[in-house]
């Protein structure tokens, strides 16, 4: 058997960049790809970024469909399932994207199985871990934490996110191959933006240049570098132990001012713009009424988070890269490729 991935949603920023690192480890790529009309935009983004093609192919699949699916994991050695999604806007509809999430996700595990791949790397988040009722202050999670989907705190995507990796596990179990999955836990995601491809967490980093924020929101997040989870989801289908671990990567826990700061001091020329101040969180609430990308913020206003990778970083082999770095690569790839 070749060392063949089947890698979901190629399409997307994130799985581009874990495409880049699949195929500049000698592996070859099988993409899916829900459009066949991005197929060339995504190969022109991964040549750009000097990824050798002549092991990368593409497959027309849809995550809410069993056709194909079986045929695509014939003959892939792993598979990993990127592909889920992720708007910026919140829904009123707090089960609208579970049928992509967690009826894709058992579509792909279940052709993983009947195709006795050796490894499947799932992309979760740590949205399925923090968030829940009556937390403590700061709060810390971990590994064995999950978020309260019954919790009306919970909105569409943490619900999604959730449910398809509750999922995904329990699908595992059943079939006694828990320990053939890892799933990869960032925070919000920064780093190069790669294309003009809307991305949520770079639509935050326009909105704070364009200056449509009057003040930063009382709210952080762990920081994870893209560049540091395609490497994560590259070594989990061959590290030792990594199997039946749900690995957090991500280096630091940032508030939404101190990532304005970052990017004032790398851009001086949209310090002007950039959020000086954090606004009191009574105002979020009423501006999120108005505007649901800030909704999604709302439970954990003032709420510092905590966390602790290392146990991730020592399975991986890596440390993960300071927030930094990633902050101000996705403030200058957004001005580069010209969103701003």
């Amino acid at each position: 058997m070749s060392e063949k991935v089947l890698l979901t949603g190629v399409s997307g920023w994130i799985a581009k960049h874990v495409a880049i690192e699949l195929l500049n480890s000698g592996y070859e790529v099988l993409g899916t790809i829900r459009n066949k009309d991005l197929i060339e935009q995504t190969k022109q983004t991964l040549t750009s970024q000097n990824a050798p093609l002549e092991k990368l192919s593409f497959v027309e699949l849809d995550l809410l469909n069993d056709t194909g699916w079986d045929s695509a994991a014939r003959g892939c050695k792993y598979i990993m399932h990127v592909a889920s999604p992720f708007p910026l806007k919140t829904s009123r509809n707090r089960e609208s994207l579970v049928p992509a999430a967690k009826d894709g996700t058992l579509r792909v595990l279940n052709a993983g199985v009947n195709a006795g791949v050796d490894r499947i790397v799932l992309t979760s988040s740590i949205v399925a871990m923090f968030r829940k009722p009556n937390r403590t202050n700061p709060y810390t999670f971990g590994e064995n934490d999950w978020s309260d989907v019954n919790w009306s705190g919970c909105n569409d995507y943490f619900v999604s996110k959730t449910k398809a990796e509750r999922a995904a596990w329990d699908f595992m179990e059943s079939k006694g191959l828990k320990d053939k999955l890892t799933c990869i836990c960032p925070g919000g995601v920064f780093g190069d933006a790669l294309d003009k491809k809307e991305k949520t967490s770079i639509s935050y980093i326009k909105l704070f240049l364009q200056g449509k924020y009057p003040g930063a929101p009382n709210w952080g997040v762990l920081i994870s570098d893209v560049k540091d989870i395609a490497k994560a989801h590259v070594l989990s289908l061959t590290r030792p132990n990594v199997g039946g671990r749900r690995l957090i990567v991500g280096s630091e826990v940032k508030k939404m001012i101190e990532l304005s700061k970052i990017m004032a001091e790398a851009l001086p020329d949209y310090a002007k713009k950039l959020p000086k101040k954090e606004l009191p969180n009574f105002l979020v609430k009423i501006i999120s009424h108005l505007d649901t990308s800030a909704k999604v913020m709302v439970p954990d206003l003032g709420i510092e988070m905590q966390t602790d990778p290392s146990y991730a970083e020592d399975l991986l082999g890596f440390k993960f890269k300071p927030a930094k770095g990633c902050v101000e690569e996705a403030a200058k790839s957004a001005i580069r490729l010209g969103l701003v």
